[in-house]
């Protein structure tokens, strides 16, 4: 995991949720080429391959950069000016700040970190509200917990029923323990997923992403007005190599880093759990607790080295801590030795 400076100390990155680049130097050299520099960026080669990898059609897929400028798209695109935007907070703030720029209402329903989503206010909401998006993250960021199956059915239940789009971001899903619900998103009309190259691939500086639906001709229409909402070149070419790179040659570390984030992540959870923090199992690669006063604690760990996030402005996550795994057995251990030594912190 990078180490950042800070003075004269270095200190391990655990606060941004930013994962190890899957290419090695020969690849990023190819990245950074100048045949790639002085050549357009090619968007439809990456949707090609995109497609490829998730077995749909071109038609399905648009490339983006990042799965931000994704929800910027879809807001502007199918929400607007004087809509509403429904999901549940905190959560991942470009969409309270992609409702901001659209002009769209935003309508939240409050979810305290690591307890169960709250399926019957939130198809409730779309019922009464009938919003133009619900948008849901799954694994959530910052909590990391995952629909189930049975609730992503009835979401998207909810949804077709109130006419809405329901937007499914799966960023974090390369994480998730058992079968991924892509799939079961694929065959659902009017769900729009979107991704992003930059946590499993680690990819986050070139700002590559995605977003695609079904096969369906409605959902394909999804597609089309979010590619005619951005310029054809958002993407840079650099952008676009890493991408396709990491698609055709980062298989071998891209699935040797998920394996490792996920014991990681288990351990962590016990380690926590161990020192009484209020913590749950998490389905994306960090860990996050709710803690007696997470400001001392982010400080403390500081002080030993290491940046954790915390949100000291935000009312729904007072006292959250949230610490990215850093999917490297070395740095992990430094990270563990850090906790471990964090016994006279109040836990009470």
């Amino acid at each position: 995991m990078e180490k950042t400076d800070v003075g004269k100390q270095k200190l391990l990155k655990l606060d941004a949720n930013e994962g190890i680049c899957n290419l090695d130097g020969v690849q990023l050299a190819r990245v950074l080429s100048p045949e790639v520099a002085c050549r357009y960026p090619r968007r439809k080669a990456l949707e090609n391959d995109l497609a490829d990898y998730f077995g749909i059609t071109p038609s399905q897929i648009v490339a983006t950069a990042g799965a931000d400028d994704a929800i910027d798209r879809a807001f502007r695109s199918l929400a607007g000016p004087g809509s509403r935007i429904a999901t549940t907070t905190p959560g991942f703030v470009e969409f309270l700040e992609a409702s901001r720029r659209t002009a769209a209402e935003f309508l939240p329903i409050q979810r305290k970190p690591g307890d169960a989503f709250p399926l019957d206010e939130f198809c409730s909401l779309i019922a009464r509200e009938k919003p133009a998006i619900a948008v849901i993250a799954s694994p959530d960021n910052p909590g990391g917990t995952a629909l189930s199956k049975d609730e992503f059915l009835a979401i998207a239940a909810a949804c077709a029923q109130a006419g809405s789009v329901f937007l499914f971001d799966v960023t974090y899903a390369d994480f998730v323990d058992g079968d991924s619900l892509i799939p079961l998103a694929l065959e659902t009309k009017d769900v729009l997923l979107t991704g992003s190259f930059s946590k499993s691939r680690g990819l986050a500086g070139f700002r590559a992403g995605w977003a695609m639906t079904g096969a369906d001709s409605r959902s394909c229409s999804l597609i089309e007005a979010l590619k005619k909402a951005g310029p054809p070149f958002s993407l840079s070419s650099p952008a676009i190599e890493a991408a396709r790179i990491a698609l055709a040659e980062g298989g071998d570390r891209f699935r040797l880093f998920v394996a490792e984030i996920k014991e990681e992540r288990a351990e962590l959870f016990g380690v926590l759990s161990a020192m009484r923090a209020r913590t749950w199992p998490s389905q994306a690669y960090f860990v996050s607790a709710l803690l007696p006063d997470a400001g001392s604690f982010v400080q403390a760990m500081k002080q030993k080295g290491i940046l954790v996030r915390c949100w000291p402005d935000n009312p729904e996550t007072k006292n959250l801590v949230r610490i990215t795994c850093p999917g490297e057995p070395e740095a992990f251990e430094r990270l563990l030795v850090a906790l471990q030594s964090m016994e006279a912190f109040s836990w009470q």
